[in-house]
């Protein structure tokens, strides 16, 4: 049996993923700081599916939970074989209105608990072969105005998982980075944000949304095991994604007219 863990399980795009390993058979480990959410999930995914799946409270930022859940993973599965770095927040606002301290506490969550988790975990991952995902957003590759902690946190994802490419090829451990735009899910709950417009803005793109969690976990499920290394998920944040790398020039003005659209909706 396949065994995997993945942070930020009891919720949003980390609950569906983990029914979904859990339903193709694999072993689950649902880490997060919810804790009866949390023991319910795994609760019910070792009932559905008659697999090894536990709850193991973990807040990313802490060093010592991280160890002390590897410990706890090397102890009763002897092993990992896929690690999904998925807990996260949101903020959002001008860089002269948003706090210093909200922008650090985006980054420290976002960029430093994903660092940590691939600190921690790779040993394993090098022992079994196995895979790394890391969820970063297509805030990490396209940057749009009044996002400047949460694009900054994600590229920073985008620019770990490129770098750890090659790093842990000769190990046989593939990297995939995951980079969704908008999807229903919620992030919004415990968004840090300058401008109350800019929450209502990205209510409404994540309502308008024709790619659901489920679909996105399916995504991450069938191209990683494939080793592709970005998992973009929405088909028109593909061809903007192209279009800033091949006419750049053509993409920043697109970009100033998106920006005009969404604000006057």
């Amino acid at each position: 049996m396949k065994r995997i863990l993945i942070t930020g399980a009891a919720s949003g795009l980390g609950l569906a993923m983990a029914k979904k390993y859990a339903g193709e058979g694999w072993a689950v480990c649902v880490a997060d700081i919810q804790d009866e959410e949390g023991r319910n999930i795994a609760s019910q995914l070792k009932e559905q599916h008659n697999s090894d799946c536990f709850f193991q409270h973990l807040d990313i930022t802490n060093e010592d939970q991280w160890q002390q859940l590897v410990n706890t993973i090397s102890k009763r599965w002897l092993g990992l074989d896929a690690l999904i770095n998925n807990a996260g927040v949101a903020s959002g606002g001008a860089i002269d209105s948003l706090p210093v301290k909200d922008f650090q506490w985006t980054v420290d969550i976002n960029l430093m608990g994903a660092v940590k988790g691939c600190h921690f975990c790779v040993p394993l991952l090098k022992k079994s072969k196995g895979m790394l995902v890391n969820v970063a957003s297509m805030a990490g590759l396209v940057h749009m105005r009044r996002m400047s902690a949460y694009s900054a946190s994600k590229a920073g994802i985008v620019a770990l998982s490129e770098s750890l490419l090659s790093e842990l090829a000769p190990f046989g451990v593939t990297v995939s980075v995951v980079c969704p735009a908008s999807f229903s899910s919620n992030l919004l709950s415990t968004i840090r944000s300058s401008s109350a417009d800019g929450v209502k803005v990205a209510g409404k793109l994540m309502a308008r949304s024709p790619v659901s969690a489920d679909d996105i976990a399916t995504r991450v499920y069938n191209d990683s095991r494939k080793g592709r290394h970005i998992i973009i998920p929405h088909f028109r944040e593909v061809i903007l994604w192209k279009l800033k790398r091949y006419l750049p020039g053509i993409y920043y003005i697109f970009m100033k007219k998106l920006v005009h659209k969404i604000i006057s909706r």
